[in-house]
């Protein structure tokens, strides 16, 4: 008797197990098919759970599949967002775009390091400053002239990027990353077209796999600065202007000038028809400028020089700059 109940009790469990590889290697899950469930989980990055219960919702339909998850996500989102908007951001990244004489930089700030360093959160970013250059390009009547606008991350917020707006991606991220995320802040940047104007861009500390602010395309990092400049010695040969920008750009980001300044020989021809002897509190005055203003800093490329004296070798004017940290603390 105990041997046959033995039998029969293995002979069952065999069975079942049989019957459950069965089930779980048969190409139709409930009307689910296997190669819709992995490329909807491929296209989507939702689980599988999610996945498959969209494509039974929606009879297998991957399109509506698709689009129910993203209204899905799209609700959560918004809802961890408010959930999370107090928490405090003080990472992410900064953004610089560039096309021709226009370019953007743009700062997203999340809660951690590793966020920012996620691949969804790049993209964000890289969505945020491409929809900033694609608004100035929308008003051709702003790359006429000179144009330095700062806009909120209220305002950018409202901006179109395809059949919806970035304050819904944001929110999207939100929901999928777990994170508060913040749209802080982007400067429009414009010259008139014309060959002896040009606007440089560099961006420090590179996201792996971005391109460096080269035009057309999008850079990340955690400075950046961008710089307009006026050629006025048509005659330098090898004239280089991204190149140019460029360095002018390091110097910015590593030297943290506040203003332009006036050239150092300009100034010492006012000192002395003024003729009168500076005091004590006079010259640190002096020297505070000398600190802060970028054409009076030391280049910091070739400390043998003056940026001011860099600027008239390569037979240049300095017009213009912004430079962003990410996380900085802005004076009121």
């Amino acid at each position: 008797m105990w041997v046959f109940r033995t039998i029969g009790v293995t002979r069952c469990s065999a069975g079942v197990s049989s019957l459950a590889r069965c089930l779980h290697t048969c190409p139709v899950l409930e009307g689910v098919t296997k190669a819709n469930l992995s490329k909807l989980r491929k296209k989507t990055g939702f689980t599988f759970v999610n996945c498959r219960k969209a494509l039974e919702k929606f009879e297998n339909d991957l399109e509506q599949a698709e689009k129910w998850l993203k209204e899905q996500a799209q609700k959560e989102g918004w809802a961890k967002a408010t959930k999370l908007q107090d928490r405090q951001t003080a990472q992410g990244l900064v953004g610089v775009a560039q096309e021709g004489t226009m370019a953007t930089m743009v700062e997203v700030n999340c809660e951690t390091d590793f966020v920012a360093r996620n691949p969804k959160f790049c993209q964000l970013v890289t969505q945020v400053a491409m929809a900033t250059l694609g608004d100035v390009k929308a008003h051709p009547q702003w790359t006429l002239g000179w144009l330095k606008a700062l806009h909120t991350g209220d305002e950018l917020k409202q901006l179109q990027i395809g059949d919806t707006t970035l304050g819904d991606l944001t929110a999207l991220t939100i929901g999928t990353l777990g994170e508060n995320i913040q749209i802080r802040r982007a400067m429009y940047y414009s010259v008139p077209p014309i060959p002896t104007k040009h606007v440089g861009v560099y961006v420090h500390a590179p996201v792996a796999g971005t391109t460096g602010g080269q035009s057309g395309s999008c850079a990340l990092g955690k400075y950046g600065a961008l710089v307009a400049f006026r050629r006025k010695n048509t005659e330098f040969q090898n004239f280089n202007a991204a190149e140019l920008g460029r360095r002018l750009g390091q110097h910015v980001v590593g030297m943290s000038p506040l203003t332009v300044g006036e050239m150092p020989e300009v100034r010492e021809e006012e000192e002395k028809k003024d003729g009168d002897k500076q005091d004590e509190e006079e010259r640190s005055t002096d020297s505070d400028e000398d600190e802060t203003q970028m054409l009076r800093q030391t280049f910091l490329l070739d400390p043998t020089m003056t940026v001011g004296e860099m600027t008239r070798q390569q037979g240049i004017e300095l017009l213009d700059f912004v430079r962003f940290e990410c996380g900085e603390v802005e004076e009121s």
